[in-house]
C-alpha cells in the first residue's frame, strides 16, 4: 500500500485501491478524478473528469460533459447521460435532459420527470417550476401543488413564497393557496411571521393573513428578528414591534436584523453592537461589523480584521487582511492575496499558500486551487490529490 509523503512541504496523497469505503474524498489523480478515505487509501479509481463529494450516499460525477450519479461501492446509479445536474438541496438534485428539468434522490430514483424548462432548488419542500413561461409549485414528491399562474416565483420561507404579476408581488402558502394577492411593487420574504412591503415607495410590514401590521410609512426596513425590526426614517434607522411601537430610537445609520442576541448598527461613521433592548455591548469602534455567526462576529479595525466573542470582548485582534465566518470551527483569512485557516484561537492550521479557496468547510473538506488546479483539502491541510 503507498503512503503518504511530503514533498517540498506540500502533503501529496498517494493511495492504492481498496474496498474499504468509510470515507469518501474526492481525490484527484493527473486530470482525473476518484475518491479516497481519511487513511490516504483509494476507495473509487480515480476514471471521471470531475467529482462532487458524496450526499446521502451518492455523489455527482462527470465524464466526457454528461452527469450522473454513482454509489459509495462506485457503482452507477444514474447513468452518465444527463446534460447537467444541480446541486443538492432537502434530499434530491435537479438535472436536465433533452432540454428540460427533473430531479432525482440519492438512491437514484427519479421523483420528478423532466418536464419543466426551469426548476429552483427545494425549500420547505417544495420548489418553483415553470413551463411556458408562467411558474408553479411542487412538492418533494413531484405533485403540482401551486398550478403554472406566476409571471414570477422565489422559494419558501416560514411557510411562506413570495409571487408576481406583472411587477406585483404577493403571497402563497404551504398548500400553494394565495392568501395574499399581488398587490404590492415590493415585498421581501417572510422572517417570525411578517413580510416587509411597499405602497407608493414606503415600507411597511404585513403579516401570513395579508394584514398590515406596521404601517408603509417608512424608508426602508429589514426582517423582522427576536419580536422587532429595523426601519427607517428621516434618514435614521430604528426598531419596532409588530404593534409598531419604536422599542430602540431612531439614531442609527445603518442597522441589522437581529438574528442572534446581538446586532450590528451605525453611528458617527463607527459599528457597534446591541441587544434587543439598545444596550450597546460595545463602544463605537469598528470601521466594519458583521452579524455574529457560530459565536464568533468579525469586525474590523485600523484596516485589518478580527473577531469579538459574543459578549464583545477582542478575542482575535485585528490583524489579518481578510476573514470569513467561521465553519465547523475554522475561518479563511488572507495574506498577500493567497487563502488559508485560522481556528478560533486565532491559530493558523492551514497556511495562506492556495489562490483561491472556498469559505465554508463541509463535513471536515474545502475545495482549494493551487497553480490553476482545483482540488480538495481537510482540516489537517492534506491535499487529496497526486
Amino acid at each position: 500500500m503507498k503512503t503518504i509523503t511530503t514533498i517540498s512541504l506540500i502533503l501529496i496523497c498517494v493511495f492504492s485501491f481498496t474496498q474499504d469505503i468509510a470515507n469518501r474524498i474526492p481525490f484527484m489523480d493527473g486530470d482525473s478524478w476518484g475518491f479516497a478515505n481519511t487513511q490516504g487509501e483509494v476507495v473509487i479509481e480515480a476514471k471521471y473528469d470531475m467529482v462532487w463529494p458524496f450526499y446521502d450516499g451518492a455523489a455527482k460525477v462527470t465524464k466526457n460533459k454528461f452527469f450522473g450519479l454513482i454509489g459509495e461501492d462506485g457503482g452507477i446509479i444514474v447513468p452518465i447521460t444527463l446534460e447537467s445536474m444541480g446541486d443538492w438541496r432537502e434530499g434530491l438534485i435537479s438535472f436536465s435532459k433533452s432540454g428540460k428539468e427533473g430531479f432525482y434522490d440519492a438512491k437514484g430514483n427519479r421523483i420528478v420527470n423532466p418536464i419543466y424548462t426551469l426548476t429552483s432548488e427545494f425549500y420547505e419542500g417544495k420548489a418553483y417550476v415553470s413551463k411556458s413561461r408562467l411558474f408553479g409549485y411542487i412538492n418533494n414528491d413531484g405533485a403540482v401543488i401551486c398550478p403554472m399562474r406566476y409571471m414570477e416565483a422565489f422559494i419558501f420561507s416560514d411557510g411562506m413564497a413570495k409571487v408576481g404579476q406583472k411587477k406585483r408581488y404577493g403571497f402563497i402558502d404551504k398548500y400553494g393557496d394565495e392568501v395574499v394577492k399581488p398587490i404590492y411593487e415590493y415585498a421581501g420574504m417572510f422572517k417570525d411571521g411578517y413580510a416587509p412591503v411597499t405602497v407608493r415607495s414606503e415600507y411597511g410590514f404585513i403579516d401570513k393573513e395579508g394584514k398590515v401590521v406596521v404601517p408603509t410609512e417608512y424608508e426602508d426596513a429589514l426582517s423582522f428578528g427576536r419580536g422587532i425590526a429595523p426601519v427607517k426614517k428621516n434618514g435614521k434607522w430604528g426598531y419596532v414591534d409588530a404593534t409598531n411601537e419604536v422599542v430602540i430610537p431612531f439614531e442609527f445609520e445603518a442597522a441589522n436584523t437581529f438574528n442572534n442576541d446581538y446586532t450590528p448598527v451605525k453611528k458617527g461613521g463607527k459599528w457597534a453592537y446591541i441587544d434587543e433592548y439598545g444596550y450597546e455591548i460595545t463602544n463605537f469602534e469598528f470601521e466594519e461589523a458583521s452579524p455574529y455567526f457560530d459565536g464568533y462576529a468579525r469586525v474590523k479595525m485600523e484596516g485589518k480584521y478580527g473577531f469579538i466573542e459574543d459578549m464583545g470582548k477582542i478575542i482575535i485582534p485585528c490583524r489579518f487582511a481578510y476573514v470569513s465566518h467561521f465553519h465547523e470551527g475554522l475561518a479563511l483569512y488572507k495574506e498577500n492575496g493567497l487563502s488559508g485557516f485560522i481556528d478560533k484561537n486565532g491559530n493558523i492550521v492551514i497556511p495562506a499558500k492556495y489562490e483561491h479557496a472556498e469559505h465554508i468547510f463541509t463535513n471536515g473538506i474545502v475545495k482549494v486551487r493551487l497553480d490553476g488546479k482545483e482540488f480538495w483539502i481537510d482540516r489537517n491541510g492534506r491535499e487529496y490529490r497526486r
